[in-house]
């Protein structure tokens, strides 16, 4: 990742602006393997929560990044998989806390299948802003969107959501990932205003896998978009394209290595490379012929649209 082993960016984020992410695991630890997912297959899906990293380290490392200068909306926990199956959030939440003195807020940004664990949704009530997951409003397309591990069901997510409405004073921003075909018909769409009143998340966000996965994922129509936006009422929103002057904040050590370890965390394009990293466009188009030179990464369009990608 760059800069440090525990963060990446700041990274231009449609949602959230230039986010710095926080990344708690070394490889992709998650309970779902879901067909949209950019970080590739999961290999075993776990519940089991873990503890991977130094807390001390963690502190000294972000310490000496956000004394770099660079522009930050959010500290964004993140990264490589699902992060409440880290255990102690709650004290990774308060140290960013304390090292930044409060100067950012932080979000959490979940699938969700863990929350219906109370000493969970207990370790992220520090948290400022809480991104869950709802793809499906049945237990089938859970299924087949989601690919969860074994014993976790839609009913569960949906009672930890309500539990987490009830308990957690920040905002949440409820996220539902739209794919044709499978949960943006009407009657899905309808399954999910029920759901959404019983939680009633500060907003809902509409999102699009528009970066590579491992399959092909079909978009729904803008009309069918506007249809499910009228069902789900004013507080719904499609996420947008992240648009934002470039930021300043003194360089990077090495930038080969550093956009190698983006790349690592998600597909980007130019355009997200040269927003997130302090070097011009030239400069990182040569870093990555080199990387392509290499075979490290390799390109990939998706509708029109070139992303870097690390080569497996």
């Amino acid at each position: 990742m760059s800069i440090k082993n525990y963060f990446y960016g700041p990274v231009p984020s449609r949602r959230l602006g230039f986010s710095l992410g926080v990344d708690l695991f070394p490889k992709k630890t998650c309970s779902f393997d879901c067909l949209y997912c950019q970080l590739g297959k999961s290999g075993k899906k776990t519940a089991r929560r873990f503890s991977y990293i130094k807390l001390s380290k963690f502190k000294k490392d972000l310490k000496e990044i956000v004394s770099r200068g660079f522009k930050i909306n959010y500290i964004t926990i993140s990264g490589s998989g699902e992060p409440t199956l880290h255990k102690d959030l709650d004290k990774i939440i308060a140290a960013i806390k304390k090292v930044t003195q409060n100067k950012y807020p932080v979000a959490v940004i979940t699938n969700s299948s863990l929350l219906c664990k109370a000493k969970v949704r207990d370790e992220l009530k520090q948290a400022d802003l809480i991104v869950p997951s709802l793809d499906a409003s049945s237990e089938k397309t859970f299924s087949k969107i989601n690919h969860p591990l074994k014993g976790i069901t839609l009913k569960r997510i949906i009672s930890g959501l309500i539990s987490l409405r009830k308990e957690f004073k920040g905002k949440i921003w409820l996220e539902i990932m739209l794919i044709s075909g499978i949960n943006d018909s009407k009657r899905e769409v309808e399954k999910f205003k029920e759901i959404v009143d019983k939680v009633n998340p500060d907003e809902i966000q509409l999102n699009l896998p528009i970066r590579p996965a491992r399959v092909k994922i079909p978009l729904p129509s803008q009309k069918r978009i506007n249809s499910i936006k009228k069902i789900l009422g004013k507080n719904s929103k499609v996420v947008v394209k992240f648009s934002l002057k470039k930021k300043g904040g003194k360089p990077y050590g090495n930038l080969k290595k550093d956009i190698f370890n983006f790349l690592k965390v998600r597909p980007a394009t130019l355009e997200d490379l040269t927003k997130s990293l302090s070097a011009n466009s030239n400069e990182i188009v040569k870093q990555l012929f080199l990387l392509l030179e290499k075979n490290k990464v390799k390109e990939s369009r998706l509708r029109g649209i070139k992303y870097f990608v690390v080569n497996d």
